[in-house]
């Protein structure tokens, strides 16, 4: 978001960011540095899958109607979800045809929770996003699987997939290569959208034909249970728990010729922050339940996918060398360069305004 707020000052808007001043991750209220934030008080809830999280959301939706009929900006840039946020502002902008309005479709939801998307409920709460895509100015989507799912609800030339961005970092050339030990990195919350038995049966086969070590930056919900599930297979691991200094990061990914990114299948997913981290750091990837990261790796060579042909693609993971590694890291630096970078967003970004009528 703050190179959205940045590109709109820098074309003469007075930018206001509208902020609830509730944590969903940590579930507790929450603070915010910047002085233009309007925060707005909303009904706290604790279940991710609840009326009160829907109350919530509602409460944060009439605000910021009442705010916009206040307002009456110029120019509205929303994140959705939530889905009721993106039916309120198709009624604004029908009421308000002068204001351009963009949607940034940052998740699928509740597409994105199995357990919940074919219910009755579910499709109701789908429709209030599906229904007002094409009533808006345009669309920003997160990932080409996105676009996809929501193709028949879009105007065809007024949507665009933008990445997910991260600042270039400088590397060193110095990456660890051994040829008798494979150093695998997982990256990020390990919670149940991770597939920990898929990751076991990876690593297990991987480790009888190699040794693995796997370096765990992160925590979660099911960390403790993923140890002990590691240390019952005789995977060897180490667990840095949760790390933010930029150079110990580094350090620890350095070490290693993969990024592990594997999640539960069929929960939605096309793009990960997981995954453009580890492209950050030139780190190839193995993959599993990601559709654009597989995408780009048929592409780009860029990992291994594990989807499919487990045994096969472990001989092959097995069987790299020191100078196949330094064509897929150079790839992996150009991918992100080209599609994850800052300048690569901002390029974008500045184009889909350019082009707003």
């Amino acid at each position: 978001m703050k190179y959205v707020e940045q590109t709109l000052q820098e074309r003469g808007f007075k930018v206001t960011l509208i902020f609830s001043d509730f944590d969903h991750y940590t579930k507790s209220s929450k603070e915010y540095p910047n002085s233009n934030v309007h925060k707005i008080h909303v009904p706290a809830y604790k279940k991710n899958i609840s009326i009160k999280r829907i109350i919530s959301y509602l409460s944060f939706t009439r605000q910021v109607r009442k705010l916009l009929n206040k307002e009456k900006p110029e120019f509205v840039y929303a994140i959705i979800p939530p889905n009721s946020l993106a039916k309120s502002l198709s009624s604004f902008k029908r009421c308000h045809p002068e204001t351009k309005i963009i949607f940034d479709i940052f998740d699928l939801y509740p597409e994105q929770m199995p357990k919940l998307s074919n219910t009755p409920v579910a499709k109701i709460w789908a429709n209030l996003r599906n229904q007002s895509l094409k009533t808006v100015d345009f669309v920003i989507l997160e990932c080409y699987f996105y676009q996809k799912q929501l193709e028949n609800f879009l105007n065809d030339d007024k949507n665009e997939v933008l990445y997910l961005n991260r600042s270039e970092i400088l590397l060193s050339t110095n990456n660890v290569w051994q040829d008798k030990q494979i150093d695998i990195a997982y990256l990020g919350s390990i919670n149940w959208h991770i597939d920990i038995e898929h990751i076991l049966t990876f690593l297990k086969t991987l480790n009888q034909k190699k040794k693995v070590v796997l370096h765990i930056i992160g925590d979660g919900e099911r960390a403790k249970t993923f140890q002990e599930e590691l240390t019952k297979e005789a995977i060897s691991f180490v667990f840095y728990g949760k790390v933010f200094n930029p150079e110990k990061k580094r350090q620890i990914l350095q070490k290693c010729q993969y990024g592990l990114n594997v999640y539960r299948a069929n929960l939605g997913i096309g793009l990960t922050m997981k995954s453009v981290e580890y492209l950050q750091y030139s780190l190839p990837l193995i993959n599993a339940g990601i559709a654009d990261t597989k995408q780009m790796i048929e592409e780009f060579h860029i990992g291994y996918d594990i989807d499919n042909s487990l045994e096969k693609t472990v001989d092959k993971i097995v069987s790299v060398t020191k100078e196949d590694m330094i064509l897929m890291r150079t790839q992996c630096d150009f991918v992100f360069k080209e599609k994850f970078s800052d300048e690569s967003y901002l390029k974008k970004l500045n184009t889909i305004l350019d082009n707003l009528r």
